[in-house]
Order: C-alpha cells, then sequence, then structure tokens
C-alpha cells in the first residue's frame, strides 16, 4: 500500500538515539539504510514516513538483540522526550482530561491514525489502531505502550499502576523489566492494542496540575495542532477505515464512502491520487491482516474469515492459498514470513 504520504514526527527517532542503548549505533548509517534525512533527527518539525519509523524501530531492537527491549527503552524516558504532547497529559487536570488531550492533539504527532480514547462504567480506554498494510509495527508499539505506561505511572504517583494492557501481537520472547513488573496486566495476542485504566480514577485530580501553565502548554499545543494538521493524509483514512469495515462482514466502496462522509467518486479520486484503487487497498489489507491474525492469534479460522469479510472459510482459504502459496495451516504452522 502506498504510505509516502503517511507520517510521524522523527523525535521517535531522537528520543531512540540519545535516551537509550541505541545511541551506541550509528545513525548515519541506519539513515542511509533507510534513506532518510539524518538531520530530521534533531528537526523538532521534522517528519519521517510511517513505515520508515516501522522499519527503524524493528532495525533498532534486532541491533541490540532483543524483542522487547523498546518497551524498557521508553519507559524509563524522560517527560519532556515529547515536547508539549507529554506535558498535555502529566499536567492535565484530571485523568480523563489526560486522556482526551492525547485523543484530540494526536494529529500533531503523526496523520496515519486517529488515537481513539473510550468509557464504560468499569474503564476509561486509549486505543491505537492495528496498522494494517504498513509492513512490521510491533516494536513501534511497544514503545508507545512503554512510554504511555510510564505517564500513567506519574500522574498516579506509582510504579505498579492498575492498567489493563492489550496487544495485537506475539509475546516477545526475551525477558523486560517492564514486561515482569506488569505481569498479567499485560496480553497479547488480543485484537487491538490498548491501554485502559479503572473508572473511579478518570475524576482524579493531578498532582501537577496548575490551571495558568495548562493554559500555556494548550497554546502551545494549538500551535503545534496548526503546524501539522495541515499535512493530512486522506489515504490513511480510508485504509484505516477499510481495516475496521471489514470486522463488520460488509465492506464496499459505498460502506466505507459513507463511514468517512465522503463520496464514492471523492475516495476513488484520493486512491487514484496514490496510485491505487478501493478493490487493490482493500486486498492488501485482507493479506497483511490475515498473516497477522493467523501467526499471532489462537483465533479460529472461521473467525478470522469473518473479521476479513469472507463469508465463506472456503473463500478464505482460496484467497489465503492464492496470496501465500500454501494453506492457512501452513502459515499458523510458520510457514510464512512475519509481516504485521
Amino acid at each position: 500500500m502506498p504510505a509516502k504520504s503517511e507520517w510521524m514526527r522523527s523525535d521517535a527517532f531522537k528520543a531512540l538515539k540519545y535516551y537509550s542503548p541505541a545511541s551506541r549505533l550509528d545513525w548515519q548509517v541506519i539513515a542511509k539504510l533507510y534513506e532518510f534525512d539524518p538531520a530530521v533527527i534533531d528537526d523538532p518539525e521534522g517528519t519521517v514516513a510511517i513505515t520508515t519509523l516501522f522499519d527503524v524501530f524493528e532495525h533498532v531492537a534486532r541491533e541490540l538483540g532483543s524483542d522487547a527491549i523498546m518497551f524498557d527503552i521508553f519507559n524509563k524516558m524522560d517527560v519532556g522526550a515529547f515536547s508539549v504532547f507529554d506535558y498535555l497529559f502529566i499536567c492535565a487536570p484530571t485523568l480523563r482530561d489526560a486522556c482526551k488531550a492525547w485523543k484530540r492533539f494526536m494529529p500533531m504527532r503523526t496523520n496515519a491514525y486517529e488515537l481513539q480514547y473510550h468509557e464504560d462504567q468499569l474503564t476509561g480506554t486509549l486505543e491505537w489502531p492495528i496498522m494494517e498494510g504498513r509492513g512490521i509495527w510491533y516494536q513501534s508499539m511497544y514503545a508507545r505502550i512503554g512510554w504511555a505506561a510510564r505517564r500513567f505511572e506519574i500522574v498516579l504517583e506509582t510504579d505498579h499502576p492498575p492498567l489493563d494492557i492489550e496487544l495485537a501481537t506475539p509475546e516477545p520472547k526475551d525477558p523486560s523489566e517492564f514486561l515482569e513488573r506488569y505481569g498479567g496486566k499485560i496480553r497479547f495476542n488480543r485484537l487491538r492494542n490498548s491501554i485502559s485504566v479503572p473508572a473511579y480514577l478518570l475524576s482524579k485530580p493531578l498532582p501537577q496540575n496548575e490551571d495558568n501553565l495548562y493554559a500555556i502548554i494548550q497554546k502551545s499545543a494549538f500551535r503545534e495542532l496548526g503546524l501539522f494538521q495541515n499535512r493530512n493524509s486522506p489515504l490513511s483514512r480510508i485504509a484505516n477505515e477499510i481495516a475496521e469495515t471489514l470486522k463488520s462482514g460488509t465492506c464496499n466502496l459505498a460502506q466505507v464512502a459513507q463511514n468517512l462522509g465522503m463520496s464514492q467518486r471523492s475516495v476513488q479520486r484520493v486512491l487514484e491520487q496514490q496510485g491505487t484503487t478501493f478493490r487493490k487497498l482493500t486486498e492488501d489489507i485482507r493479506k497483511t491482516a490475515a498473516e497477522r491474525y493467523l501467526q499471532s492469534t489462537d483465533l479460529p479460522f472461521k473467525e478470522i474469515a469473518f473479521l476479513l469479510g469472507f463469508s465463506e472459510l472456503s473463500t478464505f482459504s482460496r484467497a489465503v492459498k492464492t496470496w501465500y502459496g500454501v494453506p492457512p495451516r501452513k502459515i499458523r504452522e510458520g510457514g510464512t514470513r512475519q509481516i504485521g
């Protein structure tokens, strides 16, 4: 899937380079290997293609010899590593306000996805979408979870907050201080990437809130939001909506356009400009999602078929064999590479 127009702030590279064991790596070589300008690392307004960011995080984890190290690196990261976005959470009036601020201001961080926040009677939940069709994103997600969990730890003033963490990834093979500390509070091979906190904590006043200071933080945040919100990516909205609509069992151009509040022709025009079509994009998303479900979950094949919009298991099995040359069972047994 074309993703060059999908960006993420490059300060994630700066945080990785200067605040972790990754500082010993040759970042000039990494930049050349993944074709980005190394100057962007220290540019406070710099961005990189989201696929590049994902690839670099996977590369650094391999170089450091641990598939769980991103949890620890980013959980230990100082407040302020991501400037105003950190302080929107830390200095908010309540935990609910903190979560809503992250959702509202996420467009200053990336145009590739929206961070979701929702509540029920029991919990408040932040949810990151599953990035189908953009390559392997696991290490980047581990970094986000480690970093976000630390912000909850700070505002709740404990290293063991009552968080429930779900990840749509396999469980890492290597040890991690973060994983050991959270133990049964973190579950892998799930259908979402999320952090939930008990509802009774959502109205809790946060210790670092001060009204005048928070007004200044919000003013700065709105300035950044205005700067980056113009760099939008209609393709990302369409791709993410297709991935969600597939789960309903009915995914077609008319339905996706309606969900997005766009005309069918507008959706087609965006896709044409990006060198793809609705059919091809849907197929790409189905293909990568199929491999992730088969390799990273224990879901029955029939349920996976439904989540990908196939009405019959036999149709799903034929599609998988066309994509990968082997039936679903072989992929579950490790018969193809893992692409996320």
